[in-house]
């Protein structure tokens, strides 16, 4: 009997060494919100991990009011979270990567598996105790001031390439074809001139094809690349080309 009561003592002790350690408390680093009210400040553990962040604030009994903990979201993209095994609520507050809030949910419920989805794409998660943007009046739109919004880290925060006046136009956008064409400009390009296929899928020696305003739809593809003839035929295309 006594030994079983040193193997459940064993336990519980083991138990207990472990939460502690799961409940431990990382270094802060300052936080500021800049609000209608002022500034507020905050003391802030960083999650940068995949394992900080998926525990995040999970197992806490306590949390002081002034401090909290900002998830540092690389890349920028839309995230869900939850409450499950977080024992306290929580203030929610979502932030956009140009550091303004996005999103706030209030009174998170503590074990909730229920998911909070930030909808847009966001550069950090802060959480704080529940009850902090009311008091403090913290809204969508107000400022956020930390040392992660000071580098560039995620390929929506890198700033657009510097243009030369001879560059190339380089096709972008949601419906531009990465491996799409790069259109010649700048003062000494010709505005009817060819467009150069590029990307993975172009033939490094495939042919010009003649554009612009002064280009026959229907007219010649010009052979080019290291196997082509130089002195060689140009190979009429289109409708109304003669069949070969």
């Amino acid at each position: 009997m006594l030994h079983k009561y040193f193997i459940l003592l064993a336990i519980i002790l083991s138990v207990a060494a472990c939460s502690k350690e799961e409940i431990k408390q990382k270094p802060t680093t300052p936080l500021n919100i800049s609000t209608t009210n002022g500034e507020i400040h905050f003391n802030v553990e960083i999650a940068r991990t995949p394992e900080e962040l998926q525990k995040g604030l999970m197992y806490r009994t306590e949390l002081p009011m002034t401090n909290g903990m900002i998830f540092d979201i690389n890349p920028v993209r839309p995230i869900k979270m939850w409450m499950k095994n977080t024992q306290i609520s929580l203030d929610m507050i979502f932030v956009a990567p140009n550091a303004t809030i996005s999103k706030i949910k209030e009174h998170t419920t503590p074990l909730s598996e229920d998911l909070i989805d930030s909808r847009n794409p966001v550069r950090a998660v802060i959480e704080i105790p529940a009850g902090n943007v009311m008091r403090y009046n913290i809204k969508v739109g107000d400022k956020v001031q930390h040392e992660i919004f000071n580098s560039i880290t995620a390929l929506s925060d890198i700033p657009a390439p510097v243009a030369t006046p001879n560059g190339p136009i380089i096709p972008k956008g949601p419906n531009a074809n990465p491996g799409g064409p790069i259109i010649p400009k700048g003062p000494n390009a010709n505005p009817g001139g060819p467009i150069i296929p590029k990307g993975p899928n172009a033939n490094p020696g495939g042919p010009v094809i003649p554009k612009g305003p002064n280009a026959n739809p229907g007219g010649p593809v010009i052979p080019k690349g290291p196997n082509a003839n130089p002195g060689g035929p140009v190979i009429p295309k289109g409708p109304n080309a003669p069949i070969q």
